[in-house]
């Protein structure tokens, strides 16, 4: 069975909003035959990216040989996470998730991922370029981000620094031990600008500039905070 980009935008919705409407206590629900056949489109499209998805790794990787042996990685949107996207951007249309499919390397430092950006803009059909090195997230985040259209689909890379990546999965590890909004700019102020300042710390050894005394303190102050944050969290649990 094959689906128009319609059918998959309407599916995306009405499983969206069952979920929505189930959490406010709606009695407007799809009936359990819609939701069904609505998930079947939507893990038809999530299934859609899985070869795309590969083809996009695997040509990654020879781009980024030349940076010497750069560990490159992908991975498939999960079902709930993608309906998370669809709930939280209401505005969203599932067949323009650039994200379902999404391809990750780390490149040695910033000019190289540079230098691979540049080649893979020239060459493949890159359809959205961000830079959120040189203009990062808010919560300190950064990266360079490009959407390819490969057979079709929408795949999306992300190109790191060893100390960029180290960020990211400290802000997943908080994440998941007790502030599960810090993806979305929510979570505990403290462990919010603990993220920033490890950002501005990373920035500047990447830089290969000196590390104010000040920041070094305020960086080592905030890792108290935190851990005593987690700990609590943890007991909590």
């Amino acid at each position: 069975m094959i689906y128009s980009k319609g059918e998959v935008d309407r599916a995306g919705r009405l499983y969206a909003d069952q979920l929505r409407a189930s959490e406010g206590g709606s009695s407007q629900v799809p009936s359990p035959e819609e939701l069904e056949a609505a998930g079947k489109v939507i893990e038809w499209w999530r299934y859609e990216h899985a070869e795309p998805l590969s083809r996009v790794a695997s040509n990654l990787r020879h781009y980024v040989a030349v940076e010497g042996r750069p560990w490159v990685t992908q991975r498939l949107k999960k079902f709930p996470t993608i309906v998370d996207k669809l709930i939280r951007e209401p505005k969203m249309k599932l067949s323009r998730m650039a994200d379902i499919g999404g391809v990750r390397a780390l490149l040695p430092d910033q000019d190289a991922a540079y230098q691979v950006a540049s080649r893979l803009r020239r060459n493949w059909t890159i359809v959205r370029f961000r830079d959120y090195v040189e203009e990062p997230k808010a919560d300190g985040y950064q990266a360079l981000h490009l959407i390819s259209r490969h057979r079709g689909r929408l795949i999306e890379i992300q190109l790191r620094t060893p100390l960029q990546d180290q960020w990211a999965n400290m802000a997943e590890i908080l994440s998941r031990l007790g502030a599960p909004d810090l993806k979305y700019g929510g979570g505990p102020t403290h462990v919010r600008e603990l993220l920033a300042v490890l950002s501005e710390i990373h920035t500047l050894k990447e830089q290969d500039l000196p590390i104010p005394d000040p920041l070094h303190e305020r960086h080592w102050d905030l890792v108290g905070q935190v851990d005593t944050f987690v700990d609590e969290a943890s007991d909590e649990s």
